[in-house]
């Protein structure tokens, strides 16, 4: 072989690439990120292991009906069925006691949070490509390296998941948050491929899986498919894989629609905005109950039976079934109320969830909005030019936000429109390289990351520190109520408590038929022995073998006669057992 041969041989041989600094600093903090987050996940599931609250006992009433074949119960109008579907899977799995049930439900939340903490992953790492890709193009442009993308990216997960969603709610929310991020990541993708139409598929399959995870998935799935069309910069070549997007959407997500739309003899998708809508901003009264319609209009097509007036008593016996049926489909109830716009009334409902936002911003978010403003300045250039980068992320956070202040707002619904937000916001900034705006940027970015990660860190912390958690007083209650003869299948009746607080009747696997609402708990204690005996024959005449009187929600605990005996350790819950009338 010649020596001019060999040279050039020689240059074709590919030189080994090394990673800057800056690549390898960001690969640790990935690394080091998952990792923490992960074990911080672990300990709030194991702490929370024994909580529940009213929304989480109607999932897993309806998973249990899932998977014994109910279909009848469980196609339900208010709630969405993918999280019951995973929770009931478990249950009928690992077949835990009465005791360990909630703890097998908080090792399957943790697993979601997994699910979503690698969506989250893939969301960040689809906008670092972006800008990789843009800055290639535009050189000496990147300014806010990626290793400092990644450290507000988790910072902000960690304070979004941990600290606003909470392990301890047995919700959807961090699974439709999962969705989210994955369908926002495919998203980036299709702007950097318009091409290929694997993407497309996979976009159409996460938003069919997000919309089953929480119905208000399903207008933002068309404001997904609006940004494919706008970001492929190519209509002619790009309608017909969004349309394809679209038919795998319907494939995953139809057979729902169809089959609730049949057992609600009329086309939806879910009647949760709606009864959220007649709830929150019509004011139907009282909250939860439907008894009156406040403003919307209609009438109530199955209306709620009281059966007594002082005091109030709402029996909900049949026919919708579950542990507490009242709450257990709120859409049955709810039926025929029409919600009804009012200028005045929508306006001062927008106002009071925008000023929940700003409040939101100034307090718990303030380090973000102020480092922010601080990297925006120091950057030397257009103030708009962040809002540019990756506009498709934090738009859909903004229309999120904006569709949920139409109706009702809570923090675990908003925080990962949120993370959206603030991550699309942040991975946008950049200017000229300069070494100390650099140096100024990585101070910055380090003080954002720890003003949101500590506050959460010290909470995950404390937890630590009693993991042991709370005794699991509501299987005490159940057990106390299970030694006094009631069993797996009867009727119980309530008096007071906050709504939907019955989570011992979930483990002993009674139905909650009939009620004194807190509101009016105070009106039984305090009445004569005969309007006391009067209220307990008509619970007596609906079949119940129990009254339990739950005093967990007031200051004043009445102590009730000798018949009443006391459950648990605490001295707020009392039961009186009843022999119900003989049937013919």
């Amino acid at each position: 072989m010649s020596e001019q041969t060999t040279i050039v041989a020689a240059a074709n041989v590919p030189t080994p690439r090394t990673s800057s600094p800056e690549t390898l600093l960001a690969t640790r903090i990935r690394f080091c990120a998952m990792m923490l987050l992960s074990i911080a996940g672990a300990i709030e599931a194991i702490f929370n292991r024994n909580t529940m609250n009213p929304d989480g006992i109607c999932y897993l009433d309806m998973g249990d009906a899932m998977w014994r074949g109910d279909w009848h119960m469980a196609i339900n109008g208010y709630w969405s069925p993918l999280y019951p579907w995973i929770e009931g899977l478990a249950l009928k799995l690992f077949h835990p006691t009465a005791y360990s049930q909630y703890s097998v439900v908080h090792f399957v939340n943790f697993l979601i949070y997994l699910f979503a903490l690698y969506c989250f992953d893939l969301f960040l790492r689809s906008l670092v490509t972006n800008r990789d890709r843009s800055t290639n193009s535009k050189p000496n442009t990147d300014w806010l390296p990626n290793w400092a993308v990644f450290l507000v990216g988790y910072a902000v997960f960690f304070w979004a998941s941990l600290s606003e969603t909470r392990m301890e709610t047995v919700s959807p929310d961090l699974l439709m948050a999962g969705f989210l991020y994955l369908g926002v990541s495919v998203l980036l993708k299709i702007w950097a491929q318009p091409q290929n139409s694997s993407l497309y598929v996979l976009l159409g399959a996460t938003l069919g899986l997000g919309y089953l995870a929480k119905a208000p998935f399903f207008p933002l799935a068309f404001v997904f498919f609006a940004l494919a069309l706008i970001l492929t910069r190519n209509l002619r070549k790009c309608i017909p894989r969004v349309a394809a997007a679209f038919l795998v959407f319907l494939v995953v997500a139809g057979p729902w629609i169809v089959g609730l739309s049949r057992a609600k003899n009329r086309i939806t998708f879910g009647d949760s905005g709606k009864v959220n809508y007649v709830m929150w901003v019509n004011g139907a009264s009282p909250a939860y109950y439907f008894v009156t319609l406040g403003t919307a209009a209609g009438r109530y097509s199955h209306s709620l039976r009281q059966i007594s007036s002082t005091p109030v008593i709402y029996e909900f016996a049949s026919p919708v079934q579950g542990t507490l049926p009242i709450w257990y489909d709120a859409s049955y109830w709810a039926d025929g109320a029409v919600p009804r716009v009012l200028f005045r009334r929508q306006l001062a409902v927008v106002k009071e969830w925008l000023s929940f936002y700003l409040e939101k911003l100034i307090t718990s978010q303030v380090a973000l909005l102020v480092g922010f403003l601080v990297l925006a300045f120091i950057a030397a250039a257009s103030f708009l030019k962040p809002f540019a980068v990756a506009w498709p992320a934090w738009l859909i956070g903004v229309l999120g936000l904006g569709m949920y202040a139409l109706v009702h707002v809570e923090k675990r619904y908003i925080a990962v429109l949120f993370a959206l937000f603030w991550v699309g916001l942040y991975s946008g900034l950049k200017g000229p390289v300069t070494n100390s705006k650099r140096q100024i940027a990585s101070v910055v970015v380090v003080g954002v990351a720890l003003a949101m990660a500590v506050p959460t860190g010290i909470s995950v912390l404390r937890d630590l520190a009693h993991i042991k958690g709370p005794p699991n007083r509501i299987w005490r209650i159940a057990e106390d109520l299970r030694m006094q003869g009631v069993k797996p299948g009867d009727r119980v009746a309530r008096i007071g408590g906050r709504f939907g607080t019955v989570y011992w009747a979930r483990l002993l696997g009674v139905t909650v038929v009939a009620e004194i609402p807190l509101a009016c708990e105070k009106d039984f204690w305090n009445a004569s022995p005969q309007v006391q005996a009067q209220v307990i024959d008509k619970f007596r005449r609906l079949g119940v073998t129990a009254i339990v009187g739950d005093m967990t929600s007031t200051d004043e605990v009445y102590i009730p006669g000798p018949e009443w005996h006391r459950l648990g350790t605490e001295g707020k819950y009392y039961a009186l057992t009843l022999v119900p009338p003989a049937r013919d």
